[in-house]
């Protein structure tokens, strides 16, 4: 068994560490904006594939770049949300 010396921990500049810290704390802070962006990429991708009869999922998926069984998933959720409710029909 070879025996290797362990690393030691070094303190980094304190400019170093400020820009870690700095650019740390900005990702965190884009966090919730990207998930809002997908959301709403994943929303309008689904309510775009559920317009068109047949093709609709694969042009889609082409342009976002995600499977035509994730869009296809996207736009019957879609068509799911959009539909009154059984029961709800005007009498």
């Amino acid at each position: 068994m070879t025996d290797s010396p362990r690393a030691t921990r070094i303190v980094l500049a304190p400019d170093e560490a400020a820009e870690l810290d700095r650019l740390a704390a900005a990702v965190s802070e884009h966090i919730e904006a990207l998930e809002q962006a997908r959301t709403a990429l994943g929303r309008a991708a689904g309510r775009i594939a559920a317009r068109y009869e047949r093709g609709g999922p694969a042009a889609v998926a082409a342009r976002v770049g995600w499977s035509r069984q994730h869009v296809s998933t996207l736009a019957a959720d879609h068509r799911a949300q959009t539909q009154p409710a059984d029961g709800a029909e005007a009498a």
